[in-house]
């Protein structure tokens, strides 16, 4: 028996869940094209730079840069797009790109 009105069949759902911590590290870059992404950038020391692309029906990353200079790009293609970038440091800049279907 089905519940809450659900047709066909079932289908198993995908999900890549990163977390990254880099302290005084080279930079950052991910890449996730799973249905479900989620991605958790920590950077401190030197100067940061994180790059997250995701393509997929869920996205979310959050990232936080503690540094001399921080950059940060983020590129999501799903329909519920979900990006916080905080950044504290001398030069601070990031970019944001969000499509959805």
């Amino acid at each position: 028996m089905l519940c809450c009105g659900q047709s066909g069949p079932l289908h198993a759902q995908t999900a890549d869940i990163k977390t990254i911590v880099s302290l005084g590290g080279p930079p950052v870059v991910l890449n996730q094209n799973s249905q479900t992404n989620m991605a958790g950038v920590f950077m401190v020391g030197g100067n940061t730079s994180a790059t997250v692309v995701q393509t997929g029906t869920n996205n979310a990353t959050g990232i936080l840069q503690f540094g001399g200079a921080n950059s940060a790009a983020v590129g999501q293609n799903g329909t519920f797009n979900f990006t916080f970038v905080g950044q504290s440091g001398l030069f601070n800049s990031s970019n944001v790109n969000q499509t959805a279907p």
